[in-house]
This record gives C-alpha cells, sequence and structure tokens, in this order.
C-alpha cells in the first residue's frame, strides 16, 4: 500500500513561533471557548422561546378578554358622552338665565297664609325681570296685606295692580297684579 500522506494545518515544529503557528493555535484553542459559548447562548435563546410563548398567549387572551369588556360598555360610553354633552349645554344655558329662583323665593316670602297663586309668569322683559300673577283672597285684610309686603319689599322695583274682581257666586276676589324687580 502507498504511503498516506497527512495534511496538517499545523505548523511544522520548525516554525512553531511564527506569527502563523501562533494563530492557529490560538484559533483553535480559544474558538472551541467561543463556539461553546455561543452555542449555550443560541441554546438559552431555543429554550427561553417556549417561556416567551407561554407569555404571549397568556396575553393575548387578557388582551382579548379586556377588547370583549370594552366593546360590551362602547354603547354605554357613547351615551354618557351624549349625556355630558347636554349636560354642559343645559348649564351653559343656564349660566345666561336670570336667577328666577330668587324672585320666586321673594315673592314667597311677601306671601300672606291666606292668599293662593292661580298662575305666575316670570319673564324678562328690556332687561327687567317682571312677573305676571293671579291671586286668590277670601278677604280684603289678605289683599291689603300682601300688597304692602310687596310694596315694602327691597327687592321688588314696581306693583302694579291690574285686576280685582269678586264674583257674586264666589267668596273669593280674583287679583291680577304685575311686578317689576329690582335688578340685581
Amino acid at each position: 500500500m502507498p504511503a498516506k500522506k497527512e495534511i496538517s494545518l499545523l505548523p511544522a515544529e520548525e516554525n512553531a513561533n511564527s506569527f502563523q503557528s501562533r494563530f492557529l493555535r490560538w484559533l483553535t484553542s480559544t474558538g472551541r471557548f467561543v463556539i461553546v459559548f455561543t452555542e449555550l447562548i443560541v441554546i438559552m435563546a431555543f429554550a427561553s422561546r417556549f417561556v416567551l410563548d407561554r407569555k404571549n398567549s397568556d396575553l393575548s387572551e387578557v388582551l382579548r378578554q379586556q377588547k370583549a369588556i370594552i366593546e360590551s360598555t362602547a354603547d354605554f360610553e357613547k351615551e354618557y358622552q351624549q349625556l355630558q354633552q347636554r349636560l354642559s349645554f343645559i348649564k351653559s344655558f343656564y349660566a345666561n338665565q336670570p336667577d328666577y329662583k330668587s324672585k320666586i323665593t321673594t315673592l314667597v316670602s311677601s306671601t300672606p297664609p291666606d292668599i293662593v297663586f292661580d298662575s305666575l309668569k316670570i319673564e324678562t322683559k328690556d332687561k327687567d325681570i317682571v312677573a305676571d300673577l293671579s291671586v286668590k283672597a277670601f278677604d280684603e285684610t289678605g289683599i291689603i296685606n300682601f300688597i304692602t309686603n310687596l310694596s315694602t319689599n327691597p327687592d321688588i322695583k314696581q306693583v302694579t295692580i291690574k285686576t280685582i274682581e269678586k264674583k257674586s257666586k264666589d267668596n273669593n276676589y280674583t287679583i291680577n297684579i304685575g311686578i317689576v324687580y329690582q335688578n340685581t
């Protein structure tokens, strides 16, 4: 048999200190550690893939549940926002309106117990707040007390008695009064 020829990349003994031989020795010794370390990193990445896939699956399920909750409350949210818009519109509308509540309170505080209201209309005319009211009284004393209380009330600028009427069949008087309130 013919002699086998061996091919060796390692330098011969006579060139053991040359740059090429030192580089090859470093490459074969250190290179093994680099390759093993790289393989360990790849194995760890592969193993962590299972953990990360499970976490991804769990998070996807949580997101699907939360999305379903949000979609189920979307109609409620829309109605709530519309209600908020309506309330803000009402608030801005009434912010520009005169304070009728205090005017009614003033009128009630001036009313004696034997006066009964039939109708009351309060509105703004020419920057004045005016009230037209129709009341019933059972005797002249109640009418006098009511008109006196209205005339002496500091919140009322003017009191106008439009009509006082007593029907022959009724035991009461019907009085129509116009009131102009002080500007505040």
